[in-house]
């Protein structure tokens, strides 16, 4: 498909030229209409396209312009949301066919600030049901395919978003991330994909969540993007009793500042473990460009990782609260991966349960102390690259992984124990493996330091060898 100029630019580079006049987002939401809907048989990423409400929203936002009501950088541009976002008389089926006419009455608090900031929503986007897993495979409204490979998953549970951003036909979608809903699809599809400290973005609105390390973040083009996004959708909401009231940031300012001089912690357990040698040789080039940008590399140990499989004790507890309604009233009409992987929360005990929540405890406390230590953490973002669709189980260094459902923690390997810190981390893309699929690199910063981690995510981006790529899917 030939390159529309328009939809292969970032936020960042659109965002004058909206303001100026010189690009209408008319033409803008037009053109990402046009390419979803070319999109949408290869890559089904959208379960509901809102064509008439986004051209609706984008013919207010022009008249706004036109008036000198400029509201900043994400005003005119076309954006998806996740389908277990809600959003005010629009269908948003969670993925999942228990919920498949459900129409909220109020919108989630991210949509109402992406809309006040200026945003078009295009549509809501596929994902895993019940956003629980790390594929994408959809059993009910089908899978979601990767733009870098349409026999290959783009992870999940956000990967509607995150194969939108890379098939140019988002400019940034927000997903949920509980496990690396956010950062798997972001290192599968070759973008960016943010979890922000849980309690910088308020969860309301994100339905049938885990009690425990849910975050709403953006997976977007470029790092410069993701922090517009998370200016717009970041602060304190008083009715979210997750939310923190934090002052935010101007996330954008320090995007220039370099690594020069900063102390880039390296795990010396867990988080290098298992690699793919594809992905081990990526995360060693990045570390070595980092260091050539200045940084500082310190080996770091976190001992306490090795209680993280507890971790998952309180996740699955979570799980069977939230779904024990659905699973009393529509029981059948759950796809089996989900309902296996829900069902084994009712054996969790109380003692197992403060269990997980003391690991997790020790846990936190060795990233405060490695943390005071170093400026951020670097890790691979995940194992491996992205399966195909069709493999339900994966050979992975002479092992087999269920890729879905029950026991399928390879994938989010190096992703949950962030959800479970609630420290912020983005994945950046990093290279290729030899069969041309993305890989990504996963920066970890202190709590409500968003703005470190854009500033190392920005000065690593410039110098990764992803620059400039493109996916087949728009190549052909």
């Amino acid at each position: 498909m030939p390159s529309n100029e328009l939809l292969s630019s970032t936020i960042a580079e659109l965002a004058p030229r909206i303001r100026s006049g010189e690009v209408s987002p008319v033409e803008l939401t037009e053109a990402a209409l046009a390419q979803a809907e070319a999109m949408q048989p290869s890559l089904n990423t959208f379960i509901t396209l809102l064509p008439e409400q986004a051209l609706e929203q984008a013919r207010e936002e022009e008249a706004a312009i036109a008036r000198g009501e400029y509201k900043g950088a994400l005003q005119g541009i076309p954006i998806g949301l996740k389908d277990n976002l809600a959003t005010a008389g629009i269908r948003t089926t969670l993925g999942t066919k228990v919920l498949q006419d459900f129409v909220p009455d109020e919108d989630a608090e991210v949509a109402i600030r992406c809309r006040a900031a200026g945003a078009i929503i295009l549509g809501k986007e596929n994902m895993e049901e019940f956003a629980a897993g790390a594929t994408s495979n959809n059993p009910h409204f089908g899978p979601v395919r990767n733009p870098w490979g349409t026999d290959h998953i783009p992870g999940g549970s956000s990967g509607g978003g995150g194969a939108n951003v890379a098939a140019e036909v988002t400019f940034a979608s927000l997903g949920t991330d509980l496990g690396g809903s956010v950062r798997l699809p972001g290192s599968f599809c070759g973008v960016v994909g943010l979890k922000q400290t849980f309690g910088r973005v308020s969860q309301r609105g994100l339905l049938v969540t885990s009690f425990n390390g849910d975050h709403i973040g953006p997976m977007t083009r470029s790092v410069a993007d993701s922090a517009i996004v998370l200016q717009a959708i970041a602060g304190h909401d008083p009715l979210d009793p997750s939310s923190v009231p934090v002052p935010v940031s101007d996330y954008s300012a320090g995007l220039a500042r370099g690594v020069r001089g900063l102390r880039m912690g390296v795990p010396s357990n867990y988080y290098f473990e298992d690699l793919e040698p594809d992905v081990e040789e990526a995360t060693l080039r990045a570390i070595a460009a980092l260091e050539e940008l200045g940084a500082i590399s310190v080996p770091v140990e976190l001992p306490m990782m090795k209680y993280i499989g507890a971790v998952r004790m309180a996740a699955m507890s979570d799980a069977i609260v939230t779904h024990e309604p659905f699973l009393r009233s529509n029981r059948d009409d759950y796809g089996p991966d989900v309902l296996y992987r829900t069902l084994g929360g009712q054996f969790v005990l109380g003692h197992h349960y403060s269990k997980a929540m003391k690991a997790q405890r020790l846990i936190q406390e060795d990233y405060a102390r490695v943390l005071q230590d170093v400026d951020f953490i670097v890790t691979p973002t995940t194992p491996l690259c992205a399966p195909r669709i069709d493999a339900p189980y994966i050979e992975h260094l002479g092992e087999t992984h269920r890729v879905r459902g029950p026991g399928s923690g390879l994938v989010s390997r190096n992703t949950s124990p962030l959800n479970a810190t609630g420290h912020p981390a983005i994945t950046v893309p990093s290279g290729l493996n030899h069969a041309g699929l993305p890989i990504g690199l996963q920066f970890i910063a202190a709590g409500f330091r968003e703005d470190l981690l854009f500033q190392v995510a920005a000065s690593y981006e410039g110098v990764s060898p992803s620059q400039g790529r493109r996916p087949p899917v728009l190549q052909g």
